[in-house]
């Protein structure tokens, strides 16, 4: 079957037959794999009526950076297809030069505004994509390699299951012309080297070792799906946040909670946890007697009261603020409101700039009914359940040298409006325990 034969039938697999409504844009390396993509879906986009694209990053990574930026608009032309060139800083992290450029060009082609951005990664591009993370010591998710179609970042690879010989053999075919990137001989850098120094090698003792890996990547990507379908079907029995659900993980079985804290994680926006990090997590689950409290990365894995939960990690200090009539303030995560209200629930608050918005200092006490007591912050925290982590954070609203409010514990019963009298109702949506809201 021809290249571009293939390619219509993966595209169709893909998206459905009717191509009409779509404009796909190609991001453009300039190299030979991307070359001979663009070369493909230029014929195709008439014949299917799709709109098509391109993109090129200039990382300026190479002195060559801006001959090829000139080539890809150059050859985008020549086939009648507009190119748009994205300058980017690459910034070096501690996962290497390869990962940062990467990072910087994933953030191109997440702002661009097309239904799918087309990369033209084919059978080696899996093949050392397992490698490098079987090597970095990956599960089934990260040994899954690459996917066709990444809907979650709008991202397509129709060439995934081509070898990279029926690319050359289409642009010798064809008379392209393409980049050379001279980095790509830089064995310094672990995917050049699986490139040019393992998989030949690997290939001398077993043909067809790419496809292998591919076949393989496709197995591991099989047992990702049920394991997530195992962690979602976990997830519904134990419906985290709500009571109970901290007993309901401790029932399953270690390897089966930790598949369930993983995937919650990465279900919120983390980064797929270590093993030994989830290790270390159930164990603190196991023995907590109350609270606990453990970060991944931007988020927190939480258990109070017999509830286990995710929820953002906000520990920053909150900085004062002065509420002047607005009907939204921004605070810690949350969002305070302000309505116009009247009789008990509203409070005779003035919005003339004496109102401040401030974290606890510390001695802190509420007066909740008028023919009662005042009440200390710890104890009436104590009282309504706020894990200690929560009540740092908790907005107290202070009008002149008078603490009117507290999220969460409720107002001083001096400030409570009378029957007829206007002020103003207060809630913070920050306030809540996962089980209550």
């Amino acid at each position: 079957m021809s290249l571009d034969v293939s390619l219509f039938k993966r595209l169709e697999s893909l998206l459905g037959p009717d191509f009409s409504s779509l404009h796909l844009c190609v991001a453009f390396s300039g190299g030979l794999d991307s070359t001979v993509l663009l070369h493909l879906l230029a014929q195709l986009a008439p014949r299917l009526h799709f709109r098509l694209s391109t993109v090129h990053v200039h990382h300026g990574l190479s002195p060559n950076a801006d001959g090829w930026a000139v080539h890809c608009e150059r050859f985008a032309l020549s086939l009648g297809i507009p190119c748009e060139i994205h300058r980017v800083s690459v910034e070096r992290h501690g996962d290497g030069l390869e990962a940062a450029a990467r990072d910087a060009r994933h953030a191109v082609f997440a702002a661009l505004d097309y239904d799918w951005v087309v990369l033209a990664h084919h059978r080696g591009d899996q093949a050392e994509t397992v490698l490098h993370r079987l090597m970095r010591g990956a599960g089934v998710h990260g040994a899954a390699g690459m996917r066709a179609m990444d809907a979650s970042r709008r991202l397509l690879r129709p060439l995934l299951d081509e070898p990279r010989e029926a690319l050359l053999a289409w642009a010798q075919t064809h008379g392209l012309i393409w980049i050379e990137d001279e980095s790509n001989a830089d064995a310094r850098f672990r995917r050049n080297f699986l490139r040019n120094e393992v998989l030949p090698l690997l290939r001398t003792q077993q043909a067809g070792v790419e496809a292998n890996f591919a076949r393989a990547a496709g197995l591991f990507e099989e047992s990702a799906q049920l394991l997530d379908e195992l962690a979602a079907s976990d997830a519904a029995q134990i419906a985290p946040g709500t009571a109970g659900s901290l007993d309901a993980l401790r029932q399953l079985s270690a390897p089966r909670a930790r598949n369930l804290l993983r995937y919650l994680l990465v279900q919120a926006g983390a980064l797929p946890p270590a093993t030994d990090r989830l290790v270390e997590a159930l164990r603190q689950l196991h023995e907590a007697q109350d609270g606990v409290r453990l970060l991944f990365g931007d988020l927190a894995l939480c258990t109070w009261r017999n509830a286990v939960w995710i929820e953002a990690e906000s520990n920053a200090p909150a900085e004062p603020q002065v509420w002047r009539g607005e009907t939204e303030l921004q605070w810690h995560g949350g969002v305070l409101t302000f309505a116009p209200g009247a009789g008990s629930q509203a409070l005779r608050m003035k919005p003339d700039g004496s109102v401040r918005i401030v974290t606890r200092k510390g001695g802190e006490r509420l007066r909740p009914h008028a023919d009662g007591p005042s009440r200390a912050f710890k104890q009436l925290a104590q009282e309504a359940d706020i894990p200690p982590w929560r009540r740092q954070r908790l907005p107290c609203l202070w009008q002149g040298d008078e603490l009117v409010w507290i999220a969460g514990l409720g107002a001083n019963a001096a400030w409570h409006c009378t029957e007829g009298e206007s002020g103003w109702i207060v809630a913070w949506s920050g306030s809540e325990r996962p089980d209550r809201q």
